[in-house]
């Protein structure tokens, strides 16, 4: 036997192993937030960014109009595992369309009743609308029993099942069309701001300890128009993972059985997926349809019961969007062990997203690129500070771009759970640093 030709295949072999583990593979870059480039960086935006301001040139009005997504052929789902294709409809999927005019501009809010508001479809109405000067703020609903087929990246195929572009243009078009029907509809409208407790449906999906703190507010805007009829968004932060793993049925789970409760009532109901991450449905062990039922009942009670404070009926709308700075992509393998940046672009894409703000009166909507969790917005104070500057916050999650979870920081070392380990795609002090860039939007928006 040639002990050395054996020992120099077993060196080379190993050498080229660890020589591919070095280029696939480096630590978690742990520096601290202040001391990042990024972080330098996205001061130096913030510093220099402004809303854009539409003083109110009428009385406001409002309009809505919505059309339902589900395709002519099935197709896969996502949420789960890849399921490869929807067998029935257990109830309709829609992208819902709610138009705002003060007379100076039209904002319009977007949602569909997906997992997530697909960043590729993003960049198709971007590319439709051109250079129109009205305003979109997106959402989605975070339904896990959803048509997939919406992102074209390598792990989007993976995940969510091959590309849909017929599906995915068509869906364009509708909303392009329906924020014209939208457009067309305004009439005349009062506002009302709300906020009902609704903390006895909220657990926290990392920590069972019960320490950890969650968000449970619904907050919402309830509309008046001066045909009498009524319209409704609201938004809350419990994740919509009421149905099996292995249902092939399309659902919008818990947020549309509450909008059709409400539905007896109000004409249009519009729901946004909130801050979501780390918060799941308190104390159900059985996933079924009848708990989507049973927990949007309770929400659609609850919000009825909501006291309601009214806006004036001439307001000034504000606007904007900043892209957020990121470091290198930080998607974790092991505790101290990442996939290297040029490799999670070749799967994922590269890290974009940026914050989408909407102010209507002292209503301050911001979109965030990301699932971000209500435990870091109760641990923030990020409600009192925004009462402190006299505005009612409603912060929601999927707003045309994805960077996965942000968590609270205290998890990032001490949870192995697969929202902190294989979904937070950024590193650790993330929730600090979205955290203050929250903080300094609340003040651009109330600074002239």
């Amino acid at each position: 036997m040639n002990w050395s030709k054996i020992l120099r295949r077993l060196i080379f072999t190993s050498s080229a192993i660890i020589l591919l583990l070095v280029c696939l593979v480096a630590p978690i870059d742990r520096t601290p937030l202040r001391d990042q480039a990024f972080y330098l960086e996205m001061q130096e935006r913030l510093d220099d960014f402004s809303l854009d301001h539409h003083e109110a040139a009428a009385p406001l009005r409002v309009g809505w109009s919505k059309f339902s997504i589900i395709p002519e052929e099935p197709v896969p789902m996502s949420g789960y595992r890849i399921r490869d294709k929807f067998t029935d409809v257990h109830d309709s999927l829609y992208a819902r369309v709610l138009a705002v005019d003060n007379g100076s501009i039209t904002a319009y809010i977007v949602s569909m009743d997906l997992l997530i508001f697909p960043p590729e479809l993003k960049s198709l109405l971007e590319e439709r609308l051109g250079g129109a000067t009205s305003f979109v703020y997106f959402n989605a609903s975070h339904t896990h029993t959803s048509v997939g087929g919406w992102d074209p990246t390598l792990l989007g195929n993976i995940l969510m099942g091959d590309y849909q572009a017929d599906w995915m243009n068509h869906v364009a078009d509708g909303i392009i069309e329906h924020m014209s029907l939208a457009k067309e509809d305004l009439k005349r409208a009062s506002l009302f701001e709300w906020e009902v407790d609704a903390s006895e449906h909220v657990s926290h999906r990392i920590d069972k300890t019960g320490e950890s703190l969650v968000d449970g507010k619904i907050r919402g805007v309830s509309v008046l128009r001066s045909d009498s009829s009524k319209g409704l968004l609201f938004s809350y932060s419990v994740h919509p993972t009421l149905i099996g793993r292995k249902k092939t049925s399309l659902s919008g789970d818990y947020p549309a059985e509450a909008v059709a409760d409400l539905s007896r009532e109000y004409e249009f109901t519009q729901f946004l997926a909130g801050m979501m991450g780390s918060h799941g449905v308190m104390g159900l062990k059985v996933f079924e349809f009848e708990l989507t039922s049973t927990i949007g009942r309770s929400l659609a009670s609850k919000m009825r019961g909501a006291e309601a404070q009214p806006l004036s009926d001439t307001l000034e709308i504000k606007t904007g969007a900043i892209e957020v700075a990121m470091g290198p992509s930080q998607l974790r393998l092991t505790k101290d062990l990442k996939l290297r940046d040029w490799v999670f672009r070749q799967v994922v894409g590269p890290l974009h997203g940026e914050v989408r703000i909407l102010k209507i009166g002292n209503i301050l909507f911001l979109g965030m690129p990301c699932d971000f969790s209500g435990e870091v917005f109760v641990e923030e104070e990020l409600s009192r500070k925004a009462d402190a500057l006299g505005l009612n916050l409603i912060v929601t999650s999927f707003n045309g771009d994805y960077t996965g979870y942000i968590t609270a920081d205290k998890h990032y070392d001490t949870s192995a759970h697969e929202e902190v380990r294989a979904l937070n795609w950024v590193g650790p002090y993330f929730g600090a640093y979205y955290s203050e860039i929250i903080e300094r939007v609340l003040e651009k928006s109330v600074s002239d």
